[in-house]
């Protein structure tokens, strides 16, 4: 529909500002975790769909890799089983397990999936029981943060394999994959992942050109308390080192370190609570949230 309500000169101004990103991005492989408000407010929601639509027309080949932990909580006490965590951990038996396979994967996953779809994007989602087993993991070995005595985490797992094969295939193919956090162990069996692993584990198999982390904060602070557009990985080790970067914050400054060591060219923590952070952070100059270089 046609309207004579923006203004001309600033929507003209932020295409060609868009143009060099474009061609810069076309053709590039970009990994997103996807998680937090951006997954539950149903506006932020849409965004992201709208984002990752709007890469893929334009040539940027992007796998969303989507969390869900707060609707397997949701489901499982709905169904009474109990919830029990150990150093920010979920214990995962069996029962749990299921359930968490039944949400994350029969229906957060088709969800997204749909939802793509509804925007014009052709989508395809994956767990690690796909395709042969693309996804592998072996269970997680614990020790209490607090004893140091070893704690069974059932049906949790860490990754220990990715066919990135299978990813680019369907990439090539006009396909945008959307990976669900549920790997399989060398017997089939389901295990499950942290996302933001599953991501970074994806990332450095494909050794994409970036990954994003759509969060609930900001981004990175230095010691003075604000937001730092960029830094390198030593002097991130360096404010993790000091006590600069802390909290809730060191997991995710560990899956930014694993991701450069991998192989990935550079990581974002980008805030997921602004609309359209992906088209912000790769197609304008200022970018959003903290980006993290070799």
């Amino acid at each position: 529909m046609r309207t004579t309500e923006a203004d001309p000169k600033f929507v003209a101004h932020a295409l060609v500002e868009a143009l060099p990103y474009v061609q810069r991005w076309s053709g590039k492989t970009v990994v997103v975790k996807y998680g937090g408000a951006a997954q539950v407010d149903p506006a932020l929601a849409d965004a992201v769909m709208m984002d990752v639509v709007l890469l893929a027309q334009v040539g940027v080949r992007v796998v969303l890799v989507h969390g869900g932990g707060p609707a397997v909580s949701e489901m499982g006490r709905r169904l009474g089983l109990p919830t029990r965590f150990v150093d920010g951990l979920r214990v995962t038996d069996d029962e749990t397990m299921r359930v968490a396979q039944q949400v994350q994967v029969g229906g957060v996953n088709r969800d997204i999936v749909a939802a793509l779809g509804r925007r014009g994007g052709r989508a395809i989602g994956l767990s690690g029981h796909d395709c042969g087993g693309w996804m592998r993991a072996t269970p997680r070995q614990h020790r209490s943060l607090s004893t140091g005595e070893p704690v069974d985490l059932g049906r949790v797992g860490d990754i220990s394999h990715v066919n990135a094969g299978v990813l680019l295939g369907l990439m090539e193919t006009g396909l945008t994959p959307v990976v669900a956090p549920v790997a399989t162990d060398d017997a089939f069996g389901s295990l499950n992942v942290n996302a933001d692993s599953v991501a970074t584990a994806v990332a450095g198999a494909m050794k994409a050109h970036k990954l994003v982390f759509l969060t609930d904060v900001s981004g990175i602070r230095g010691a003075d308390g604000q937001v730092v557009a960029s830094l390198g990985r030593e002097r991130l080790r360096g404010w993790m080192a000091d006590g600069t970067v802390s909290g809730g914050m060191i997991p995710k400054a560990e899956a930014c370190l694993d991701a450069l060591d991998a192989g990935v060219a550079q990581v974002t923590v980008a805030d997921g609570r602004v609309a359209h952070a992906l088209l912000l952070e790769l197609l304008t100059d200022a970018g959003i949230g903290t980006q993290v270089l070799l």
